[in-house]
């Protein structure tokens, strides 16, 4: 929708933000906006120094993976934002409501935000990067899923100031606020979730060898509510792993451990190490509560700290004996036949419980979730 230097962009426009400034949101194509840039880049050298370091490097590679990954298999990916600001006088029609018609000149326009995804379309459609003018290696895409790409819609903000210029200092200030803050929200979760690990691929074959779709899945979410069919979460399979490799002192930080404490690096042949343990172990244990689960939603054997703590006693069993696969397997069932359930009388004789108000049930008495499952496993190692 643009002659060589002008540019017409529909949109809704809000007047609602905190300054002097409108803001007009709109949707636009990649190739469009590709097209609509401005020939110079006013903070380019605020960046350009750093542009190609390795941290804006590996979130560019992960930009362009993700925008590729859903080209090719098609899945609904966040819409790439980027956000201008058209700083000369820029000529606002309002047509109904908050609809409104921009019309500014491309190269009174400042980018100020989305920049990786701006490079990131540019490289995987084969085309210099506008910060950079470097051509990047021929994309992996073929002419149609280029076609595709270029047709998908950006979500395109610009702020303007109908009918005057924006001041340089502004226009600065706005650039920095954006780019100053990382708004992305962090969580351990989250990481361990999409960081490709060995552990991430030994929980699923864990999940597989204990056959845990028969009894309900396995939830990628963390938390398991009475009502969920679920019978374990993704995250309990990692911590299992991690307990029967490093035993109670590993955990998790940003990231998923990429060594045990004694730095022996962890590999998948690691994992597939220890899981000779873990799965015999734990396919004992379910055996005898297979119809637990499916009947009974409020037990112990619920308790994502309980199936952690056989995470411990797989570690002291690597550790001190060394057992077959049908011992391995008889030891998990001992622990399968206790009675799993809250009243249970046995769970006296453990420090992580106490009883509740009513004194009918048995609930954490150690106040954290690592010190509880720390004291299960003491209990269990006690029982074997």
């Amino acid at each position: 929708m643009s002659n060589t230097h002008q540019i017409v962009i529909c949109g809704v426009q809000s007047g609602k933000t905190l300054s002097h400034l409108s803001a007009l949101l709109s949707f636009i194509s990649a190739e469009e906006l590709l097209a609509s840039l401005p020939q110079e880049h006013l903070f380019l050298e605020r960046f350009s120094a750093n542009y190609e370091r390795s941290i804006n490097k590996d979130r560019l590679l992960k930009l362009e993976q993700h925008f590729l990954k859903s080209v090719l298999n098609n899945t609904p990916i966040d819409v790439p934002k980027v956000t201008l600001v058209a700083f000369g006088k820029p000529n606002v029609e309002i047509q109904l409501n908050k609809l409104a018609t921009l019309q500014y000149e491309k190269n009174d326009s400042a980018i100020v935000d989305g920049f990786l995804v701006l490079s990131a379309l540019s490289n995987l459609l084969d085309r210099a990067d506008p910060f950079t003018g470097k051509k990047a290696d021929k994309s992996a895409l073929t002419m149609m899923q280029k076609q595709l790409l270029a047709s998908i819609d950006v979500q395109l903000s610009v702020y303007y100031q109908p009918n005057e210029k924006i001041n340089e200092e502004t226009l600065s200030k706005l650039f920095f606020d954006i780019n100053a803050i990382d708004t992305k929200i962090y969580s351990q979760n989250i990481i361990t979730h999409v960081q490709e690990s060995p552990l991430n691929l030994g929980a699923n074959k864990l999940a597989l060898a204990l056959n845990l779709e028969a009894l309900g899945g396995v939830s990628e979410i963390n938390k398991i509510t009475k009502s969920d069919s679920y019978v374990t979460t993704k995250n309990t399979l990692i911590q299992i792993l991690l307990a029967s490799l490093g035993g109670k002192g590993i955990r998790i930080e940003k990231q998923l451990p990429t060594h045990l404490p004694d730095k022996t690096k962890i590999t998948e042949q690691v994992i597939n190490d220890v899981l000779k343990t873990v799965i015999p172990l734990m396919k004992g244990w379910i055996s005898c509560l297979e119809t637990q689960f499916r009947r009974d939603s409020n037990g112990f054997h619920r308790s994502m700290q309980i199936w952690q703590a056989l995470g411990i006693v797989a570690y002291h069993l690597t550790h001190n004996n060394a057992l077959s696969e049908d011992e391995l397997f008889s030891t998990g069932q001992i622990l399968g036949r206790l009675n799993y359930d809250k009243s249970a009388s046995h769970w006296g004789e453990c420090s992580a419980f106490k009883k509740d108000a009513s004194g009918s049930s048995w609930i954490n008495a150690t106040g954290g979730g690592r010190t509880f499952r720390d004291k299960v496993a003491v209990y269990f190692i006690n029982i074997l």
